[in-house]
């Protein structure tokens, strides 16, 4: 699922949708003030780049489900370090906050709202708070389990990942990371640009994920990391491990191969254009242009003109030297 797009939930029938809430509730500060009760005592502790995020409040078959669908980023180690956030699980008392599509397909709808160190987001299903002072969250959630749970909890983390990593100099990028020979490469660009064609084209490849990835800092560079949530089918990522990044690729699909190599304000620009819910507001949006200035300096970046066929790694190899 894009960040952009996402499809209606064909789990809940078209007879619970006319039970549903059909005018939006947009929580205020009165909302997020009630400490509201959490699902159960399980927690469950992830490891996502350089980013830890310790969930709590989870009920015995949420945390199966999540360590089942987040497998390779729990952090189980016995010293690990403090969680950048402490995220606890809420319920919501309430059906919903933004009223549930009527279409199959629509723009994903998402509020938000900043007040210093503290942001608020909701969406249909899930509405969060966090604070970077205390590195306290909480997610009230209108469905115990099933997609809505396992969708909201995705989407309020995804959110928190895009503005998290900016504190650790790096960025979430809509975009593709597939590794070969060791060293990872992002194919990143707008829906429908051929980020998950790319994976199926490399079927002997370690795949990051097919649709975000993060650029993390590594030593005096930068490296690419999966995420355990934003895959466009769902798969869990064949590893939370990071790899040396061989180039950045703006994809374009076009009947000719090509590479052009990218410079300057319009390298910057390519990568800000594929940077996911951090553009909306200028303290992020400072951070983010300063991490991809310093990234595209550093790193090979082109605008990647390929057909569907394989023949489109030989030019992004053998232009980066790979």
């Amino acid at each position: 699922m894009s960040p952009s797009r996402v499809a209606a939930d064909r789990a809940v029938s078209s007879a619970r949708d006319e039970q549903r809430v059909s005018r939006d509730f947009e929580p205020g500060d009165d909302y997020f003030a009630v400490r509201r009760e959490p699902f159960g005592a399980q927690r469950l502790p992830l490891g996502i780049g350089p980013l830890r995020f310790e969930l709590i409040g989870l009920s015995v078959d949420q945390q199966r489900t999540l360590a089942e669908r987040f497998r390779p980023f729990i952090d189980r180690r016995a010293e690990a370090p403090a969680a950048d956030l402490t995220i606890r699980f809420a319920r919501a008392g309430v059906e919903a906050f933004l009223a549930w599509p009527r279409e199959e397909v629509e723009v994903y709808r998402m509020g938000r709202r900043t007040a210093g160190a503290r942001i608020a987001i909701w969406s249909y299903e899930f509405a969060g708070s966090a604070d970077t002072t205390t590195r306290q969250a909480e997610l009230a959630l209108v469905d115990a389990g099933g997609a809505t749970f396992e969708r909201g909890a995705e989407n309020f983390l995804r959110v928190l990942t895009a503005l998290y990593i900016l504190g650790h100099g790096g960025l979430l990028v809509h975009g593709a990371g597939v590794v070969r020979g060791g060293r990872a490469h992002i194919f990143f660009g707008p829906s429908g640009s051929g980020k998950t064609t790319v994976t199926h084209l490399s079927p002997g490849d370690t795949i990051l994920s097919d649709d975000l990835t993060l650029v993390v800092r590594k030593g005096s560079g930068y490296a690419a990391a999966g995420i355990p949530f934003g895959m466009a089918h769902h798969r869990v990522p064949d590893t939370s491990g990071s790899y040396p990044i061989a180039g950045l690729h703006r994809l374009v699909q076009s009947p000719v191969l090509r590479r052009e190599r990218l410079e300057g304000a319009r390298a910057v620009a390519e990568l800000a254009s594929c940077l996911p819910f951090v553009m909306q507001e200028e303290k992020s949006a400072g951070a983010a242009l300063a991490i991809a200035t310093a990234v595209v300096s550093t790193i090979p970046i082109d605008r990647l003109l390929f057909r569907r066929d394989p023949s489109f790694w030989d030019v992004a190899q053998e232009a980066l030297g790979g």
